[in-house]
């Protein structure tokens, strides 16, 4: 039965379901490592660069991992209720897409403010400094750009923005050291 129902829907109703089923079950893991890791939901990388700005100042970042997967869950769902509602192949597409930016912007926002009540929290930044800490986000050479770093501080698994001196970039996953905390932004260096 499964198969004739399969074999009946057009190639973009395929598209869609895979979609929506693939990102769906990706953001159910997402959430389910958020519940068990007890992680402030951190999961997924940034992959949009930094672009300088206020040391310390929170960024508004669209393109993480976390984001991505919410677009395509929205744009697959989206696109598969248009298609079946009779909607145009265009306007589905169109739709859908634009679901999923919306979602993006929602995510990245509500994020940017979750983020700006962390830093106006009881976390003293300064104590970081001379903690080893694990790359994030690639961190640019010669203070190019921001990176992140993951750092346990007051036993509290955190995300803080890093720049580094270094000539060469420093890939994710890298242990550092923290050598100077400015303005609740870490200098870093390989260890």
């Amino acid at each position: 039965m499964g198969q004739h129902w399969w074999a009946t829907l057009t190639s973009l109703q395929h598209v869609y379901w895979i979609i929506a089923i693939a990102a769906s079950v990706a953001l159910a893991i997402q959430l389910i490592l958020v519940c068990v890791s007890g992680m402030e939901f951190h999961i997924g990388s940034d992959l949009g660069a930094h672009h300088g700005g206020d040391i310390g100042a929170p960024h508004f970042h669209i393109l993480t991992i976390r984001n991505i997967v919410a677009f395509f869950a929205v744009f697959g769902w989206v696109g598969l209720a248009l298609n079946h509602a009779g909607f145009a192949t265009t306007i589905t597409i169109i739709a859908s897409f634009s679901s999923g930016l919306l979602m993006m912007v929602i995510l990245a926002a509500m994020f940017l403010g979750l983020s700006k009540l962390q830093s106006s929290g009881t976390l003293d930044f300064a104590t970081a400094k001379g903690l080893a800490a694990q790359t994030y986000l690639i961190i640019p050479a010669a203070r190019k750009s921001f990176g992140k770093i993951e750092v346990v501080l007051q036993g509290k698994k955190v995300e803080m923005d890093a720049i580094t001196d270094d000539t060469l970039q420093i890939p994710t996953g890298t242990i550092v050291k923290i050598i100077d905390i400015i303005n609740n932004q870490a200098i870093v260096e390989r260890t």
